[in-house]
């Protein structure tokens, strides 16, 4: 009996391992959203495009019976492009901090799929115009994750689609008397490579 007690344990403690462990991960993001450019009267509005961007941070797998937790710390870099009324182009840079809590299963051995809410904290967003002496942003914004990937032995390469569960808006104001907005409801589609130690 103790012998057989001793195999499952082992057995147990292997899966674990197996599941658990640190990890960094990075790779390219696309901002799918195609976000509003409007004047603070809305005299003005347009829709803009999404661009590419890049994620780079650590994670934690923690191992459960079949399943795992997973938290991470990422810093996220994307753009969007506006055009206003006189037809010039704008670009708008978004930096962030993501911080997702994901749950996720094991699928066919080398597969897995995952979901969880993501919490943002945006720190820096930026537009190519001179001279602005005023900017507010919202800062905090909460989302939720779909993800799925591949892992084998250490290497992992994973595919995720952040949603928002609501606008955010950043006000951007020039020589106190050019004031614009820009909302945006960032879709954003994460494609990163991981290594697991």
């Amino acid at each position: 009996m103790r012998s057989i007690i001793s195999i499952l344990v082992l057995f147990v403690a292997t899966s674990l391992s197996a599941q658990s462990g640190f990890g960094v991960k990075g790779g390219l993001t696309y901002n799918a959203d195609d976000g509003l450019f409007k004047s603070v009267d809305e005299a003005y509005q347009s829709k803009g495009e999404g661009s590419m961007g890049y994620n780079i941070g650590v994670y934690k797998r923690i191992a459960l019976t079949g399943l795992y937790v997973q938290p991470e710390v990422m810093y996220v870099n994307y753009k969007s492009k506006f055009e206003d009324s006189a037809r010039k182009d704008y670009e708008v840079t978004y930096k962030r901090i993501d911080v997702p809590v994901s749950v996720g299963t094991t699928v066919l051995k080398m597969g897995y799929v995952q979901a969880g809410p993501v919490l943002s904290y945006y720190f820096d967003d930026k537009i190519d115009v001179n001279e602005l002496s005023n900017v507010k942003q919202d800062e905090i914004a909460l989302a939720f994750q779909l993800g799925a990937g591949v892992e084998l032995n250490n290497l992992s390469l994973n595919l995720r689609y952040d949603f928002p569960l609501g606008d955010r808006e950043t006000e951007w104001v020039r020589d106190n008397d050019f004031n614009f907005n820009t909302e945006s409801t960032p879709k954003l589609l994460h494609l990163s490579v991981g290594y697991r130690f």
